[in-house]
């Protein structure tokens, strides 16, 4: 839309500017001109200008309003596609966790019973589509320009949760101090989600390490690292939207939301390859 109006301005500055040279040249040269049969001339080319240069900005002026109200159209039916995905989204959260929950409590209440390894299978079904859910929630709150809630939290808290959401992964961390951190609770957890998941279903970790050290005075690094196979494809496309680098399933949009959501918390996504599985590093502000 902004492109289509700046087009617009810009063209028809030009295709004015150009009339009103021409008819400025066309005038200049009439006045100085003694030959009755070069006044003739003149004044026949100057009607010309004046016919084919009114045509010509009249084109450009239809052509771009045109541009201007498909581009206008377009940007309005994005943002019904958004906030489409934006209330599925909100709508499909409260099924899914009460099924957690209930699928949870059958299996504390029948631990030793043949079907609860089913509802086991149905609570990582059901974690599985909360994941995917997450990702459109974030990727539709991305394109609307969404602010974040940023706050003050520690990193052990969205530690243990992680532990209990990904039980079959060994996950270990280390760190000094634990400092504050500042920024969206909610959105790291979906980003060490991305990374997590990444990591097993296209890398095949087993185990990730974690390393919590303070960058400078008002920045921490978070370092992720797994045992995985690591990434072999293009490092300039990894965060492209889409972009699937590998045949197991998976949507191509957790890293690029990981980092979008970083830049908005004024943080930083590094993915560094290294000799054994794969490496992130989350940079974020602390208090």
């Amino acid at each position: 839309m902004i492109f289509a109006l700046s087009w617009l301005t810009l063209t028809l500055s030009l295709g004015v500017w150009w009339w009103i040279l021409g008819l400025r040249q066309a005038r200049t040269i009439s006045e100085i001109s003694t030959n009755d049969k070069s006044h003739e001339e003149l004044s026949r080319v100057s009607r010309m200008l004046k016919l084919e240069g009114s045509f010509f900005l009249f084109m450009l002026g239809v052509g771009g309003v045109t541009l201007a109200m498909f581009s206008y159209r377009d940007y309005k039916r994005a943002l019904l596609i958004t906030d489409f995905f934006t209330t599925v989204t909100h709508e499909m959260k409260t099924p899914l966790a009460s099924l957690q929950l209930q699928v949870e409590g059958l299996i504390e209440d029948n631990p030793n019973s043949p079907i609860t390894n089913k509802f086991k299978k149905l609570l990582i079904e059901n974690k599985r589509i909360e994941s995917r859910m997450d990702k459109a929630f974030y990727l539709a709150s991305l394109m609307q320009g969404e602010k974040l809630f940023l706050e003050n939290f520690r990193f052990s808290e969205l530690f243990r949760g992680l532990q209990d959401e990904f039980p079959i992964l060994k996950l270990s961390m280390e760190m000094d101090s634990e400092p504050n951190l500042y920024g969206d609770k909610k959105a790291l957890e979906s980003i060490l989600k991305n990374i997590f998941e990444n990591s097993m279903r296209h890398g095949q970790a087993s185990e990730i390490h974690i390393q919590v050290t303070k960058y400078s005075d008002k920045k921490v690094n978070i370092r992720i690292i797994d045992n995985g196979m690591g990434f072999h494809g293009n490092w300039k496309e990894i965060t492209t939207p889409f972009m699937r680098h590998t045949n197991t399933s998976g949507t191509g949009i957790g890293l690029y939301i990981a980092k979008k959501l970083l830049e908005k918390m004024n943080g930083k996504l590094t993915l560094a390859p290294s000799e054994i599985g794969f490496t992130a590093i989350l940079t974020l502000n602390f208090t």
